[in-house]
C-alpha cells in the first residue's frame, strides 16, 4: 500500500492552506516516481522466489502426498528448474526494461515536461496580452490579476488598490481591511468596511462599465470578501467556439490571447485529472419522437452557439483594433454589453476610415507618406474583414432561429399527439443523466505524448518562454501563441468532442481551476501536486444547469414539473427550491410561432459604404505610385 504524504489543501471554512493525509493517487506516483531498484536486488527477489521457496513448496508437497522426504533426483530436478526459472525471470525483466519499461519512464518525463511548461506558457501569454495596451490599461490589468490571487498579502493588496483608484487612503484601508480579516477580527474589519463604503461603491460604478470584473474583485477586496479555491474561477465565454473557427478559417485574428490563455487552462486541469460534469435530457421511446428531439437538442444548441458567436466576432474585433491603438475609448474587458461593443467598434471603424481618408489626401498632393498611406490601409481592411465576419454572424443566427422553430414545431407537433395517446406517456421516456468530461489513464498520456511531440517540433522550450534569462533567447509571439491555441484545441478534440456544441457548453458554463498559487520557476513536481489538488478542489456545482434543465423542460419539452422532480434535482443536484417552484409556476411552453421572436438578436448592421469607399481609393492612390516606381 502507498504511504499516505501530506498535501496542500484548501478548506472550505478557512482561508488558509491546511495540511491533510491521504494515499497517493495516479498523478502524483508518476511525479514522484522512485528510481528503478538496483540489479542485485532483483536477483535476490527472483532467486529466494525461485529457489528456497520453491525447494520448501516441493519437500512440503511430496512429504503430504507420500509421506516421506523427497528423493535425491527430484531433488536435482526442482534445482535445476529454480536456476532455469531465475534465468528466464531475468531474461524477461530485462526485454520489459528494455522495451515497455523505457516507454514508461519516458511517458513520466513527457508528463511532468508538459506539466511544468503548460503554466509558464500561460504567464507568457499574459504578459503578450499587455504588451498592446496603454499605460493606464496595462496598471489596471495587471492589478486585477493581483486580486484574483488567494495567499496576497495586505501590502500587495494595498498597491493594487492603489494602482486602481490612485487613493493611497483607500489603499491603506484595504490594507488594514486584509490584516484584521486574516487575524479573525472581524467586527474590526466590518468598521473598516463600513468607513469605506461610499468610496467602495464611487470606485465601483466608474470601473463596472468598462472593466466589470476587475470593479467586482476590487469591491470585494474591500468589503472583506475572499474567493476560494474550490470556487474556481469564471472561464470566457465562447473560447472554444472562436479558436476552431480561427483553425477553420485560417484566421488567427478571430481568437484573442485571452482564449489562448483559457484553452491552455483547460487542458492543464484536465491533465491535472479535472472532472467536469454536466446534464443532459435523453428520451427512450419511439424512434421517430428520439430523432425529432435530437434534432430539437441540435438547433436549441445550433442557435445559442449562433447566437454567442455574434458577440465572439465583435469581441474578436475590440480586441484586434485595440492592440492595433485603433480603439482607445473601449477597453475590451469581460462582460461589456453587446450594443456598447457595436457602438465601439463601428466609431473605430468610422476613426480608422476618416485616418485612411486624410493620409490619402495628404499622400495625392505631396506624393509622400506612402508607407503609413499602406499601413492604414492593411488595417482598414482587416478591420473591415472582422466586421464582415461579425454580420455574417448575425445573419446566420437569423437563419438558425428559423430552423429552430421548425424543429421546436415539429417536436411539439409530435409530442401533442403521443401525450393524447393513453398508452403513451412522453414524462417517464424523458430521463436526466448526468455526463462528464474528463481524460482517464491512457487518454491522458495520449494528450500529454502528442503535446510533447508538438513542443519539440514547434521548439517551445524552457529558453523560448523565459526571455528574461537571455535577450538573445526566441519567446513566444503572439503568432505562435495563436498556433500553440490551435494545436492544444485539435489535440484535445478526439478525446473530448470539443466540436460539440453541448461539450462547449458544458465547459464554459463550469468554473475553471484557479492557477494562483502556481508561480513561475516552481518545480514541475510541485506544479503536478498543486495542480491535482486544484483540479480536485474546485466544486461540481450543478445547481444552475438543474434549475435551467428544469426551464427547458416546460419551455421546449413541454413537461410539467412536479413536485416528484423537484425534490429530486434539489436533492441530487442542489438546486434552489424557491427558484425551482418559481419555475414552475411560471414558466411556459415556448410556441414555434412567436416566442423566439421574443428573444432579442445581437444586431449588426451591414458594414458602412464609406469604409469601403475609403478602401478603395486607397488601394488606387498606392497602386498607382507603385506603379510609376516600377517604371522609374
Amino acid at each position: 500500500m502507498t504511504a499516505p504524504f501530506s498535501r496542500w489543501r484548501q478548506q472550505r471554512n478557512d482561508d488558509e492552506l491546511q495540511l491533510e493525509e491521504r494515499d497517493l493517487n495516479w498523478l502524483e506516483k508518476v511525479a514522484r516516481a522512485p528510481h528503478q531498484e538496483p540489479w542485485s536486488v532483483t536477483v535476490m527477489q527472483y532467486a529466494w522466489t525461485a529457489g528456497p521457496v520453491t525447494l520448501l513448496a516441493a519437500f512440503a508437497g511430496y512429504y503430504i502426498a507420500y509421506g516421506t522426504m523427497m528423493p535425491l533426483d527430484r531433488t536435482l530436478y526442482f534445482v535445476g528448474y529454480s536456476i532455469v526459472a531465475i534465468g528466464l525471470g531475468l531474461f524477461t525483466k530485462l526485454i520489459y526494461d528494455v522495451t515497455h519499461g523505457r516507454r514508461i519512464n519516458q511517458d513520466k518525463n513527457n508528463l511532468l515536461s508538459i506539466i511544468d511548461r503548460i503554466p509558464e506558457v500561460i504567464y507568457v501569454v499574459r504578459d503578450l496580452a499587455q504588451r498592446n495596451m496603454a499605460k493606464d490599461a496595462r496598471r489596471i490589468h495587471s492589478a486585477g490579476i493581483l486580486l484574483q490571487k488567494f495567499d496576497l498579502g495586505p501590502e500587495w493588496i494595498s498597491a493594487a488598490i492603489e494602482d486602481i483608484t490612485g487613493d493611497p487612503d483607500l489603499a491603506r484601508k484595504a490594507e488594514q481591511i486584509e490584516i484584521f480579516r486574516r487575524a479573525g477580527l472581524y467586527h474590526r474589519m466590518r468598521d473598516i468596511v463600513h468607513e469605506v463604503s461610499e468610496d467602495t461603491e464611487r470606485y465601483h460604478n466608474e470601473l463596472k462599465e468598462l472593466h466589470p470584473r476587475i470593479a467586482q474583485a476590487l469591491k470585494n477586496r474591500l468589503s472583506g470578501i475572499v474567493a476560494r479555491p474550490h470556487e474556481g474561477q469564471t472561464r470566457e465565454p465562447l473560447f472554444i467556439e472562436r479558436i476552431l473557427t480561427a483553425s477553420e478559417r485560417d484566421n488567427e485574428e478571430i481568437m484573442t490571447l485571452h482564449d489562448v490563455e483559457e484553452i491552455l487552462i483547460l487542458c492543464f486541469e484536465l491533465i491535472c485529472g479535472r472532472k467536469i460534469s454536466w446534464l443532459k435530457i435523453e428520451y427512450t421511446g419511439r424512434w421517430d419522437l428520439a430523432k425529432a428531439l435530437d434534432k430539437l437538442e441540435e438547433e436549441r444548441n445550433g442557435f445559442r452557439i449562433s447566437r454567442a458567436r455574434v458577440y465572439s466576432r465583435l469581441k474578436a474585433l475590440a480586441t484586434w483594433l485595440h492592440n492595433v491603438d485603433i480603439q482607445n475609448g473601449i477597453i475590451t474587458d469581460h462582460g461589456l454589453s453587446p450594443p456598447k461593443l457595436v457602438a465601439a467598434v463601428r466609431e473605430s471603424l468610422d476613426n480608422l476610415s476618416l485616418q485612411v481618408l486624410q493620409a490619402g489626401e495628404l499622400t495625392h498632393k505631396t506624393g509622400k507618406h506612402v508607407i503609413a498611406l499602406n499601413i492604414k490601409r492593411k488595417q482598414l481592411d482587416k478591420a473591415i474583414q472582422l466586421y464582415n465576419e461579425a454580420h455574417r454572424a448575425y445573419l446566420k443566427q437569423g437563419r438558425d432561429s428559423e430552423k429552430l422553430k421548425r424543429a421546436l414545431k415539429y417536436w411539439q407537433k409530435l409530442s401533442t399527439l403521443y401525450q393524447q395517446n393513453p398508452k403513451e406517456n412522453l414524462k417517464r421516456s424523458l430521463t436526466i443523466s448526468e455526463q462528464s468530461i474528463e481524460l482517464d489513464d491512457d487518454t491522458r498520456m495520449e494528450v500529454v505524448n502528442r503535446l510533447e511531440a508538438f513542443s519539440k517540433e514547434s521548439r517551445i522550450r524552457q529558453d523560448s518562454y523565459r526571455p528574461a534569462l537571455s535577450s538573445a533567447r526566441r519567446y513566444l509571439t503572439e503568432t505562435r501563441a495563436r498556433e500553440v491555441a490551435i494545436e492544444v484545441a485539435t489535440i484535445l478534440d478526439p478525446y473530448i468532442h470539443l466540436h460539440d456544441p453541448q461539450i462547449q457548453r458544458a465547459i464554459e458554463s463550469s468554473n475553471a481551476s484557479s492557477l494562483a498559487f502556481l508561480e513561475p520557476g516552481m518545480s514541475a513536481r510541485t506544479k503536478a501536486a498543486l495542480g491535482e489538488a486544484l483540479a480536485a478542489d474546485v466544486d461540481k456545482n450543478l445547481s444552475a444547469s438543474a434549475e435551467k434543465l428544469a426551464q427547458n423542460l416546460i419551455r421546449y419539452y413541454r413537461v410539467p414539473l412536479s413536485e416528484r422532480t423537484i425534490n429530486f434535482l434539489v436533492k441530487t443536484y442542489q438546486a434552489d427550491l424557491q427558484r425551482l417552484q418559481f419555475i414552475a409556476q411560471f414558466e411556459t411552453p415556448m410556441s414555434a410561432s412567436h416566442s423566439l421572436d421574443n428573444i432579442s438578436p445581437i444586431e449588426v448592421p451591414p458594414a458602412n459604404s464609406n469604409w469601403q469607399i475609403h478602401l478603395y481609393n486607397a488601394n488606387k492612390i498606392i497602386s498607382k505610385y507603385s506603379s510609376a516606381r516600377v517604371h522609374r
